[in-house]
């Protein structure tokens, strides 16, 4: 019969391409990882790896028998976190995808608030583009994510949690730190940096404003940080951002781009047609309260 450790098994050497490294993350001799292996294809009655070499790779059989091995731990896994919904938040492990924005202005509350009342619960985080956080959800890898929605996607639900505004970060000293907002017209001609297009919100940006931005983007970065470090040293530099990214940033100045204005909706995202762990839907209900706390909320008109 098939068991759990055989599924694992396979994964892991699937995933390294090498006995004796997939031995070493489980945490068994490579004997006992070949003999389980040849027990599995043993109960299958096929051949599931080929070694290439050093290394190893699956066959067509063991790239079909894969996808399967995968969605049963995943239906394992699913179950064991629906039964800790049934028991106290004691003890257990709870997963969260968080693009960097509110990684580093929004769940660090929350986080702190949850450990405090649950200390027994082990937290990871993964700081992920918005992406990879709605890919990870639906593969069931993360537990919940903080995002925004993600186009398209049919397997995760967004939870809606409140708006944020496309902002100009200039120095206190540029030409335009005293208005208020800008119109996208006036952006042409500004010397410009952007998150790469890695990131869904330089989708977003390129979608509403490319046609005044896209010859003035001279560098181009993934790390906000960054961006805003250059912008104290590059005087005339301006960063095009949504304004939960800045924070409080002294000698940095935030202008709203009007004409057209540009939103997004933070939202949290859920697995669809999952059953959520009691650990995080209490992670979610910290969520809301900061974010009630701040006085954030989605705005009507808001398109994102």
């Amino acid at each position: 019969m098939i068991e759990l450790r055989h599924l694992r098994y396979f994964l892991e050497i699937a995933r390294s391409e090498h006995i004796t490294r997939a031995a070493e993350a489980l945490h068994v001799t490579q004997s006992t990882l070949s003999h389980q292996i040849g027990q599995l294809e043993a109960l299958l009655g096929t051949r599931l790896f080929d070694r290439v070499g050093r290394g190893i790779q699956l066959t067509d059989a063991g790239r079909t028998f894969s996808d399967y091995a995968r969605r049963a731990l995943e239906e394992v896994d699913e179950g064991r976190f629906a039964l800790d919904g049934l028991r106290d938040l004691v003890r257990g492990r709870v997963r969260i995808g968080v693009i960097h924005t509110y990684n580093t202005t929004l769940l660090p509350a929350v986080i702190a608030e949850f450990a405090h009342s649950y200390p027994g619960i082990h937290i990871s985080i993964e700081d992920l583009p918005a992406p990879d956080i709605a890919a990870q959800v639906a593969s069931g890898a993360l537990h919940l994510g903080l995002s925004f929605a993600t186009p398209g996607r049919t397997d995760v639900e967004a939870e809606a949690l409140f708006s944020e505004r496309l902002m100009l970060v200039v120095r206190d000293d540029h030409s335009l730190a005293r208005r208020k907002s800008v119109p996208a017209r006036m952006l042409t001609g500004l010397r410009l940096t952007v998150q790469t297009e890695r990131f869904l919100s330089r989708r977003i940006i390129n979608a509403e404003l490319g046609k005044w931005i896209e010859r003035d983007i001279w560098l181009e970065m993934s790390s906000i940080d960054a961006m805003l470090e250059t912008i104290r040293l590059q005087g005339q530099t301006a960063a095009i951002l949504f304004e939960r990214a800045i924070g409080e940033e002294s000698g940095l100045r935030q202008i709203e781009i009007v004409q057209p204005g540009v939103t997004r909706t933070a939202a949290i995202i859920w697995r669809n047609g999952r059953a959520r762990s009691r650990a995080a839907t209490e992670i979610a209900a910290a969520v809301r309260r900061h974010c009630k706390a701040a006085g954030l909320s989605v705005k009507r008109t808001a398109r994102r």
